[in-house]
């Protein structure tokens, strides 16, 4: 039997069969890939629930350790403990400064000049790559002020792989 176009029906609905399997096929292939990019934002907002969870936690500590060392210098004879608890909350401020080099900045300053920077931050996780670059950054403002040589903002490709996600 034919239709009005001189096909075989047989052949037309072999056409139709086939296009309606890709058809079925590509939906659930969407449905499969929208729910992998769900499962990923729900793990995205998983770590970071656990990252801000980490960071109250974190200034919570910090509070509690003031608390101590301001106690100490107002209520300690001991000049020593007093000494200690100064500095430790001068080392607190400049941590939370986030501007001044602290210890070790100089080590992630000479990786950035002489090492292979994209090749060793390519191994971290993105947490470890921004703790390094925030060290460079640091270290980079630190020699400006010795230098003075006109450096601006952070050095050009240190978070190389915030450019490659653009």
């Amino acid at each position: 039997m034919t239709d009005t176009d001189g096909k075989p029906l047989e052949a037309r609905l072999r056409l139709a069969q086939e296009h309606a399997y890709r058809t079925d096929a590509e939906r659930a292939d969407m449905a499969a890939r929208l729910h992998l990019v769900q499962a990923q934002l729900e793990l995205a907002h998983a770590r970071e629930a656990r990252i801000h969870a980490e960071s109250v936690r974190t200034q919570a500590a910090l509070a509690q350790v003031r608390k101590l060392c301001d106690m100490t210098i107002h209520g300690s004879v001991r000049v020593q403990a007093v000494e200690q608890a100064r500095d430790t909350l001068t080392l607190i401020d400049r941590c939370m400064d986030g501007q001044k080099a602290l210890p070790g900045d100089e080590a992630w300053g000479s990786v950035w000049l002489h090492g292979n920077w994209r090749f060793l931050t390519s191994k971290m996780s993105t947490p470890e790559r921004e703790h390094a670059a925030d060290a460079v950054a640091r270290w980079s403002l630190a020699l400006e002020a010795v230098d003075g040589a006109g450096r601006e903002g952070e050095p050009e490709g240190l978070r190389w792989w915030r450019e490659a996600g653009r």
